[in-house]
């Protein structure tokens, strides 16, 4: 075991005390300096990712990575994270501020005490010294990342190109009869929001059904980055003894546990934003209707540097609902929208880092639900589970109230279109120890849609959801293993639906009916038929898309595949000229040539494990450093629709999002959990932890979570003391 010692600007020694997996837990004996130490590690471990989330938040990643990065650059310049997180900063409470300040103050203590990670010598700059405003603009470029996605309004405005007999089925994501609270009176299909192809799962389990105590679970699900996007901490203070995992630059957990509660949480995609067409004065274009008069767009202009390139002046908009954001979204109509004008919850002032702060602290199923009132974005569907058995499931965000029901982009003049207050958090859906004896969700939908208050936005296929409700539904015994189980599960319930409906529209004889008429829908690395499924899918939504909407369109609503999933279920509808079979045989045919042009002619060589490759590189990868910064390649299991996540949806379906964490907790033994991430607790390349859990994240092993001090694996201490 080594130990250091550095002087900092604490009031009290705290111990960073790291695990054999380079875990940081955290121990002082004031709340301030509990925040500092973390700080402090954080830098240790994540210096140049929290750097770089800074600078993405405030639109300054192409100062110093190049052009690449200006698109990013200007998308959230747009939308004004800069201007908010200023804000945010100044009107944080006095009780928070001063955590976050000296969370803050352990971040730059540890710039000037600790070496630079690789990445600042390699781009030649260093770190400037992070700020309260700095926090904030990490969190709010995290929330607008997770319920942004303005993409998926305009995906859902793009409906009108299609006949009216065929928009709901477009709007209605496949598996859309799963809910989070299930309802009896629900009668699907309904329309049910735009489709999102990403997704988390999270459940929390009685001791009715797992035999013994609560035990609670959680994964989620994001691209994989190098680094992660997530990092496991613990903190053992006066008002603190929990441990998870948090986001890093953002101080606070997000999934965890303190020993009498756990939670954790999936994203819920309701829309807290909206598009408006504003309507432009036609005798002076530098005007627009306010909803009383015309009124001048407000323009701002500011310069991008960008690194070895020109610098790019960029000119914003702005109405008095929000920025201009036309440069974000494709355009639907030839020759250009109207200017489509944004509003968003995260525009707002919102107690996010109180909440954060305050979450884990929590010891009952009231106070937990009681910081959740702070929480507004992203919209969270969390999970608790406590050491008395109980379970619980909270949706939390703040949600706008609209009068008139809509999906795509809204009318600037239309008074219905505008917000006329906020759900109620009491109003919000929420389900407290259910007769059936778990909560769970998976991305997809709560409530029917048609229920009060109408929440809508951008939910996930429910295929994931039906798969847990397939699991905890059976009879058996659904213990500490058996929930592992669950989280390596690999069964797709989406492939269990389709390839019945496939294999009525093709030839007993054809190749691909032969490989998918066997299959136990198994996503194995030794299968071919995920293989030929996936590339079956991708084709076929190729197809659907291909048939109604115009070129430029389809690559934004692609991902819209309840369309195509109601064809096969119904080929009877009329849909495409030459007949639904017709089609399905021609995509078939179209399958064997891409594997075949691919992967060979020996349909052995397209196992799952072939294509499906687990390969992730570090932003700064290149042949002389990608030994060192890059993750894999290995085969993964899995896929996109699995509960073990691995992504793999779109070709060449190799592992592009999907778990970067797995929590499960067991209280029959509340002072402990199991935790693994995909990747490693060190953001700093060549470091021993930087990919030390890959290897047990691939074969679905996990690492142990102490909170006490005694039972921890200690490698390394490091101590700050008064100057």
């Amino acid at each position: 075991m080594s130990e250091t010692t550095h002087l900092a600007g604490v009031s009290g020694k705290v111990e960073i005390v790291r695990d054999d997996v380079g875990i940081p837990h955290i121990f002082a004996s004031s709340s301030a300096d509990l925040q500092f130490g973390l700080g402090f590690a954080m830098a240790e471990d994540r210096l140049w990712q929290i750097d770089r989330l800074r600078r993405r938040a405030l639109g300054r990643q192409a100062e110093v990575m190049g052009q690449a990065y200006l698109a990013t650059d200007i998308a959230h310049r747009t939308v004004g994270l800069p201007e908010i997180a200023g804000r945010e900063a100044e009107a944080m409470d006095p009780i928070t501020a001063p955590l976050v300040d000296a969370f803050v103050a352990g971040i730059n203590r540890g710039i000037a005490v600790l070496e630079l990670p690789p990445e600042f010598g390699i781009l030649g700059y260093k770190p400037e010294p992070f700020t309260r405003v700095c926090v904030v603009a990490i969190a709010r470029g995290l929330w607008w990342s997770l319920n942004g996605r303005i993409d998926r309004l305009a995906a859902a405005e793009a409906a009108r190109f299609l006949p009216e007999r065929l928009r709901e089925d477009y709007l209605t994501p496949e598996g859309s009869d799963n809910l989070i609270l299930p309802s009896p009176a629900f009668s699907p299909p309904h329309a049910a929001g735009t489709d999102d192809a990403t997704g988390s799962n999270n459940w929390a389990l009685n001791p009715a059904l797992t035999g013994g105590s609560a035990i609670l679970a959680g994964d989620p699900h994001q691209p994989f980055w190098v680094p992660s996007s997530w990092y496991e901490f613990a903190l053992h203070g006066p008002e603190d003894n929990a441990a998870g995992c948090g986001h890093p630059g953002v101080p606070g957990l997000l999934w965890g546990s303190n020993g009498t509660i756990a939670f954790c949480l999936t994203n819920n995609m309701a829309s807290t934003r909206d598009l408006y067409a504003e309507t432009v004065n036609p005798d002076d274009a530098a005007q627009y209707w306010d909803g009383e008069g015309w009124r001048a767009f407000e323009e701002t202009t500011e310069v991008i540097y960008v690194k070895d390139a020109p610098d790019h002046s960029l000119t914003i908009r702005r109405t008095v609902r929000g920025p201009i954001v036309n440069a974000l979204v494709p355009p639907l109509t030839e020759g250009g929208d109207p200017p489509l004008s944004l509003r968003w919850v995260g525009m707002e002032h919102i107690d996010d880092m109180r909440a954060l702060v305050n979450l884990s602290r929590a010891k009952d199923w009231d106070a937990f639900r009681n910081t959740l009132r702070d929480w507004s974005v992203a919209v969270f569907n969390w999970i608790y589970a406590d050491i008395h058995g109980n379970v619980g499931y909270q949706m939390a965000g703040r949600l706008p109230l609209r009068p008139r029901f809509a999906y795509g982009y809204r009318d600037a003049t239309n008074p219905d279109d505008r917000w006329s207050g906020y759900i109620p958090f009491e109003q919000l859906p929420h389900s407290y120890n259910p007769p059936r004896g778990y909560v769970a969700s998976a991305n997809q939908r709560v409530i029917p849609p048609e229920q009060e208050p109408m929440i809508y936005g951008a939910y996930s296929q429910g295929h994931r959801g039906i798969r847990l409700d397939q699991i905890f539904t059976a009879p058996s015994t659904h213990n500490r293993a058996a929930t592992i189980a669950v989280q390596n599960d690999v069964v797709n319930t989406r492939a269990q639906r389709l390839v019945p409906a496939i294999l009525r529209l093709l030839p007993a004889e054809d190749p691909v009916a032969r490989i998918l008429g066997s299959w136990d829908f198994a996503y194995t690395l030794e299968s071919a038929a995920p293989t030929v499924f996936e590339t079956f899918m991708f084709l076929w939504q190729r197809a659907i898309v291909a048939a109604h909407m115009p070129a430029r369109l389809r690559d934004l609503v692609v991902q819209q595949t309840g369309l195509g999933c109601a064809m096969l279920l119904e080929p009877e509808r009329p849909f495409f000229p030459e007949g639904t079979g017709a089609v399905a045989r021609d995509v078939a045919a179209k399958v064997l040539d891409t594997l075949c042009d691919r992967l060979g002619v020996d349909g052995a060589a397209w196992v799952w494990g072939k294509v499906h490759l687990a390969h992730w590189k570090h932003p700064l990868s290149n042949a002389e450093r990608s030994a060192t910064f890059d993750i894999g390649p290995a085969a993964v299991d899995g896929g996109s629709h699995t509960l073990r996540n691995t992504g793999g949806e779109l070709p060449p379906h190799n592992a592009a999002s999907g778990a970067e964490y797995r929590i499960v907790v067991d209280f029959a033994e509340p002072d402990r959990f199991l935790a693994v991430q995909n990747i490693g607790n060190s953001g700093i390349p060549g470091h021993k932890h930087y990919s030390d859990q890959f290897v047990p994240w691939l074969r679905g092993d996990y690492h142990t979570m102490h909170l006490n001090r005694e039972h921890i694996s200690v490698q390394s201490v490091t101590v700050l003391v008064p100057t």
